[in-house]
Order: structure tokens, then C-alpha cells, then sequence
């Protein structure tokens, strides 16, 4: 059935759907070079993470960098690194559904943790260097302190 789009009327929620550009690098430093700027990624993985990836798609202010891989089972984990100026100072709440926690061994990043989706699974936000980082595929807070704590800074090649 067709909503109708007539004067007055609201056709409800849209969805947009766009083809963006996505380019696979062979390390951290040739990603932030990509990404124009020094990128945030754990040197801690699951003892069960493959072979990890590095990509960025976009354009340049709307590029986003997904650093990660494929756990046991076939369950993704990834960092996925944002300009913290593309989420207009918008909090994961305001975006994405589920219940927040602010730990406060992630205070001095403005870290959440949430459980977010259906079924539900853990995500992290974290802000740091003018960067908004989501970090998906955590099993435990415990694995995800883990991560947040062996968090590094690339700079460019």
C-alpha cells in the first residue's frame, strides 16, 4: 500500500539508501592516510579475532574507517571511527536504541556502553582526538575494557 503524499499529509519514516565509495588498505598508517588523520584502534583482540581488515568509505567530511574482522562463529567485530563533527555533538542515545551505562573507567572518553538491537549485543562509543569511535563485536564489558584499554593512535604514513 502507498502512503499518500498529497499537501497535509505525512508519508512517515523514509529510509535512504546510498552506494558509497569503500577502499581496503594494508595497514593502520596507509588507513589514516586515507581517512586524513591520525585513526584510534585497539592493539587487543579476541584470541579468536581472523585476519584484520582496514577500510574506509565516504567522502571526506562524511568518511567513517571500520578497522576489524570475523569472530568465531561468523560474528563481526570492528572499530568503526567517525570525524566527531559529523555527529553534531550527538550522543549514541539520541541515535541508536537500547539501554547506555557510563562506566567510569571510561569517563575521561565520554564512553557508553550499550546494548543495542535485537537480539541485543554490546557496543561502545567512545570519544577521543576529535574522533567518535564505536566498537561492535564485544562479548563482555570485560573484553570490551580490554579493547578500550589497549587503544592506540595511528598517525599517518
Amino acid at each position: 500500500m502507498l502512503a499518500s503524499t498529497g499537501p497535509g499529509s505525512d508519508p512517515g519514516p523514509r529510509v535512504v539508501i546510498k552506494r558509497v565509495a569503500s577502499e581496503t588498505y594494508s595497514s593502520g598508517p596507509a588507513l589514516a592516510r586515507a581517512f586524513g588523520g591520525p585513526i584510534i584502534e585497539p592493539a587487543w583482540w579476541p584470541p579468536d579475532t581472523e585476519e584484520i581488515s582496514y577500510s574506509l568509505a565516504g567522502a571526506a567530511d562524511h568518511a567513517h574507517y571500520d578497522i576489524g574482522s570475523i569472530r568465531a562463529g561468523g560474528v563481526p567485530i570492528c572499530v568503526i571511527g567517525f570525524w566527531e563533527s559529523a555527529w553534531k555533538g550527538r550522543s549514541p542515545r539520541d541515535w541508536l536504541d537500547g539501554e547506555w551505562s557510563e562506566p567510569s573507567e571510561l569517563a575521561h572518553l565520554r564512553g557508553l556502553v550499550g546494548k543495542v538491537g535485537a537480539p541485543p549485543s554490546l557496543q561502545v562509543v567512545l570519544y577521543d582526538h576529535d574522533l567518535a569511535i564505536q566498537l561492535v563485536g564485544c562479548r563482555s564489558e570485560s573484553e570490551i575494557m580490554r579493547a578500550v584499554m589497549s587503544l592506540r593512535t595511528v598517525e599517518p604514513e
